[in-house]
């Protein structure tokens, strides 16, 4: 038993005089033990920013064995992006991106489900179609549905972009072809997200899908254009960027998550690029006649949505799968 504080008989020597830094303001603030994912730094050492971190790629279980106060961490949750449509696609949406700063806890287990990213269109001249939406992560009751597909080109004609998270681009059949070409609104917004951060829609006409922090971009030209859409861009998190996290993978994007696909062109060199925190670029025509590029697949374990293919063999890219990061003080 350690050395009692005076004034404070719950308090140990240690806890009222061994704080430094950030605990400093509060000495009494007692260290998290908690097990499950990936933790950052493996040693149980804390990084620089003194935070220990608990990064999910995959399902499993947050098991808090003892919590101090006030009895909150940092989460943040972000469902599977969705995948592209195929020729002349729609981009994919992203998946919708919860955070907290504050959320509170208690001693016991915690649910955690990764969902995964949409598969793009199948290519196929008058056999494709559009992408599928993704998956739902989730953290306990805190649930971010996935990104809605992007639009696509099947026998029946094209498709707009689907639901989801954020909205999936509208497919564009061709210079001046009628149909249902619209992107997709994104889901309702939820308290424990940033404003922009769920809900943000599709472009039009071979459109970008919805992105955490943008809705995705129309064809300039409307129907008659070539080009597609870029995706709308994410939301950045300087505190969960890829080295802190421990995923290498992630550390290009800056701590940029969730953004949407890029719509597939039409007879154009021109690529659409995904929105910044990992969504797939469009597929181009770098010749003519065409080379049926295929979109780009999201960025693993960021929540974007797949590039949409071109013209007539090129498919969807799929939508990345989502996280779940927590963190809180060491």
């Amino acid at each position: 038993m350690g050395v009692q504080s005076f004034g404070n008989p719950a308090a140990t020597f240690r806890s009222r005089f061994g704080k430094t830094g950030k605990r400093a303001a509060n000495p009494f603030v007692q260290v998290f033990s908690a097990t499950g994912g990936n933790q950052t730094p493996s040693t149980g050492l804390a990084p620089g920013n003194g935070y220990k971190y608990h990064t999910f790629t995959s399902p499993g279980t947050f098991t808090l064995n003892s919590v101090g106060a006030p009895g909150t961490i940092e989460v943040l949750v972000i469902g599977g992006g969705g995948g592209g449509g195929s020729e002349q696609g729609g981009g994919g949406g992203a998946g919708a991106l919860l955070y907290n700063s504050s959320y509170p806890v208690s001693v016991g287990p915690y649910s955690v489900v990764i969902g995964g990213g949409g598969n793009g269109g199948s290519p196929g001249s008058g056999s494709s179609g559009p992408g599928s939406v993704g998956s739902q992560s989730s953290f306990g009751p805190l649930i971010a549905p996935g990104g809605g597909y992007g639009g696509g080109r099947g026998p029946g004609g094209q498709t707009g972009g689907g639901p989801g998270g954020s909205g999936g681009g509208g497919n564009g059949a061709g210079p001046g072809t009628p149909g249902p070409a619209t992107g997709a609104p994104g889901g309702t917004p939820s308290v424990s997200s940033p404003p922009a951060g769920w809900g943000n829609a599709g472009g039009s006409w071979r459109g970008g899908g919805g992105g955490a922090g943008a809705v995705g971009g129309s064809n300039p030209d409307g129907s008659q254009g070539f080009n597609g859409g870029p995706g709308g861009n994410g939301l950045q998190y300087p505190n969960f960027t890829g080295p802190l996290i421990g995923v290498p993978t992630l550390a290009p994007l800056s701590g940029y998550f969730a953004g949407g696909g890029g719509g597939g062109a039409y007879r154009s060199p021109t690529v659409a690029p995904g929105g910044l925190g990992g969504g797939g670029n469009g597929g181009w025509d770098p010749n003519i006649p065409e080379q049926n590029s295929a979109g780009v697949a999201g960025v693993t374990n960021s929540g974007s949505g797949g590039g949409g293919g071109t013209m007539n063999y090129g498919g969807g890219g799929n939508g990345g799968s989502g996280i779940v990061i927590i963190r809180y003080l060491a």
